[in-house]
């Protein structure tokens, strides 16, 4: 089956050359005579890339002699490529565009956890939103109906069928369009689509409004699975491990500063985002931490593999194969 990345793949690679980043094999850096290296890392505009700035504003990655120069990406399809072919050195991807990836015969290896769905006290970072009076107050209910995600054949389409199928209804027939998360809010007020797959800040946004929470289908799918894993290529793996390791054990302490204050990460979210203060108390943060989430992500491979994503067995001791700590 040919799948829709391989064709991602190839425009974004284009992309990616054109506008620049780090050129292949020269992040150079703390090595024995001591200079600080400069590490190209792809982020996404969203709410958790702010821990990474958290974790610099910290020190930890100075204490590595690292220099990080974040490169935001307005979309995962860019970055992946970027650091398959070595233009940027580490980037945050989704388990399930990666291990699409590694079928596809890209050699990317994840490094180290970034966020996670929710396991504790109530509701997600996520979630497929309905207008009030739709009539959609469940998975099932999805059925029949259309639901905007943010790419074909991706997390949430995959999280939402498995939702609708643990609560008996027919995922099949749950028609998904695709648009950006930020046209999302206009085209659920116009009715052009009858939900949205949605995450933070936007659904706190539009709950605010005449809209509710139909599902949290991370939570009724693959609970508290990975939402973003920071992954690098193999060729950097083999040809530079001090970099990989050094970079491993900063994103390690961010991690774990993160998942221990989240007030902390709040105060940089408009580093690079606009969100209002009032708005920014009350989104939900993913679960950072350093817990890999080995078994949540063979549960999304196998969910592939049954649905249709993938033409074999997902590949995750090769994603993995490079990752510490692993189980």
């Amino acid at each position: 089956m040919t799948r829709r990345l391989t064709a991602l793949l190839g425009v974004a690679a284009l992309a990616v050359a054109a506008c620049g980043g780090s050129d292949g094999g020269e992040a150079t850096g703390t090595g024995s005579d001591g200079e600080t290296r400069t590490v190209s890392v792809g982020m996404l505009p969203i709410l958790p890339t702010a821990a990474l700035h958290a974790g610099i504003a910290e020190g930890f990655f100075e204490e590595e002699g690292l220099e990080v120069e974040i490169e935001t990406g307005q979309g995962g399809a860019a970055l992946l490529p970027a650091v398959a072919s070595g233009q940027m050195e580490f980037a945050t991807g989704n388990p399930v565009s990666l291990l699409q990836a590694r079928e596809e015969g890209l050699d990317v290896r994840m490094t180290a956890h970034w966020t996670s769905g929710l396991t504790e006290g109530e509701g997600d970072i996520n979630g497929v939103i309905a207008l009030d009076g739709s009539g959609l107050e469940s998975a099932a209910d999805l059925a029949g109906h259309t639901v905007a995600v943010n790419t074909l054949e991706g997390m949430g389409g995959l999280t939402v069928r498995e939702a609708v199928r643990q609560d008996g209804g027919d995922p099949d027939a749950v028609e998904f369009t695709e648009l950006g998360f930020p046209d999302m809010p206009a085209a659920l007020n116009d009715g052009n689509v009858d939900a949205v797959w949605i995450p933070e800040p936007f659904m706190t946004s539009l709950v605010d409004g005449d809209a509710h929470v139909v599902t949290h289908q991370g939570r009724e799918s693959v609970p508290g699975h990975p939402t973003q894993v920071f992954f690098t290529s193999g060729d950097l793996v083999e040809s530079d491990p001090e970099l990989v390791e050094s970079m491993t054990r900063a994103m390690n302490k961010t991690l774990e500063f993160a998942d221990e204050n989240p007030d902390a990460v709040r105060e940089h979210v408009n580093d690079f985002l606009d969100v209002e203060p009032d708005l920014l108390e009350r989104v939900k943060l993913e679960e950072f931490g350093t817990d890999l989430r080995e078994q949540e992500i063979t549960q999304l491979g196998e969910l592939m593999t049954q649905d249709g994503l993938l033409d074999g067995p997902a590949d995750v001791d090769g994603l993995l194969q490079s990752a510490p700590d692993r189980g």
